[in-house]
């Protein structure tokens, strides 16, 4: 049970909480360059947040650690699932643990991984609060993404018809992707009955 609470507590924190400890972890003078000045033994100072690539690389470490936790539980609830009893049997019949894995808990697990992967697609459209307390979208457009750009037409451009444009591109993607991802439950399910 312990080690279940301290797996979740990232997904507990407030994404601009998230957002402003990243930025704090990648700046000039951080902990991040403090722990590789350690490690090789010469300062280093890496502007985390001002190089395009590494910027991204940041924001993508912040929203990794924050939504691993709820993949973990989906996963495991999908490993949960897969029958004790197959496995025992592939056991006994000589299959190797790979074996295993791809013939018996990979397909078992096929609609949870698309289910997590439909999650973490409508995450990805979502995200705004750790990323624009980070990066804001830069530097440049290097770490912008559909949220954050709607944002900045909204704020800064106030072009509304364009903004409401996008907004009724993504309900149709994002629409296409859930009809997507029930219609390949209802598939498993059948297979399953």
């Amino acid at each position: 049970r312990v080690f279940y609470s301290i797996l979740l507590m990232p997904m507990m924190v407030v994404p601009a909480v998230a957002g402003y400890m990243f930025f704090m972890l990648f700046q000039s003078g951080g902990p991040v360059n403090d722990i590789l000045s350690a490690l090789s033994g010469s300062p280093v100072t890496i502007a985390w947040l001002s190089d395009p690539t590494l910027a991204l690389i940041a924001v993508m470490v912040a929203d990794i650690w924050q939504w691993t936790p709820l993949m973990f539980l989906i996963l495991l609830a999908g490993l949960v699932g897969v029958p004790e009893d197959q496995i025992k049997a592939a056991t006994l019949l000589g299959a190797n643990p790979w074996q295993r894995f791809v013939t018996i808990v990979l397909p078992k697990m096929k609609t949870i991984i698309i289910i997590a992967l439909a999650i973490r697609v409508i995450e990805n459209f979502k995200i705004f609060d750790t990323l624009y307390i980070m990066t804001g979208g830069g530097p440049g457009v290097a770490t912008e993404t559909i949220s954050v750009y709607i944002y900045k037409l909204t704020t800064q451009d106030l072009i509304w018809g364009y903004v409401a444009a996008i907004a009724l591109a993504i309900l149709i993607v994002l629409s296409i992707a859930a009809v997507f991802a029930m219609k390949h439950m209802a598939r498993a399910r059948e297979v399953l009955a």
